[in-house]
């Protein structure tokens, strides 16, 4: 009885074992160098630079909100974002390169740091 109680414990731990390696499936990862690679990296290029300006439009309504943008500031730095936006909409349509990547991340920056600086006040 004690042989037959084994084998089955053992048998259970195979199937559990061979079920879990079967669930993990998926394609393989793309490799650097090629054009999947490359469009995957674009992607998350894209993706990260939407959270960016989302980020960027809360920082300008949090700015508006406490007094430290006037309304004319607050004006100006959407206008600046949505030309950012457009800009990365445009370069991402072929994919990003690394100098348009540059380019949308040092105008984000600049314009992240812009809207939290004090402004004028409200008008």
């Amino acid at each position: 009885m004690l042989r037959w109680l084994s084998a089955g414990a053992a048998g259970m731990l195979l199937l559990a074992a061979s079920g879990a390696g079967a669930q993990i499936v998926g394609p393989p990862a793309p490799q650097p160098g090629t054009e999947t690679y490359r469009r995957a990296e674009a992607a998350a290029d894209e993706a990260r630079y939407r959270l960016d300006l989302r980020k960027i439009d809360r920082t300008i309504r949090e700015g508006r909100e406490s007094g430290r943008l006037s309304k004319r500031d607050a004006k100006t730095l959407r206008k600046e974002r949505q030309q950012i936006g457009s800009l990365a909409e445009r370069y991402g349509s072929d994919g990003l390169s690394s100098q348009e990547a540059q380019e949308l991340y040092m105008r984000e920056r600049v314009l992240e740091s812009q809207a939290r600086l004090p402004g004028k006040g409200k008008r």
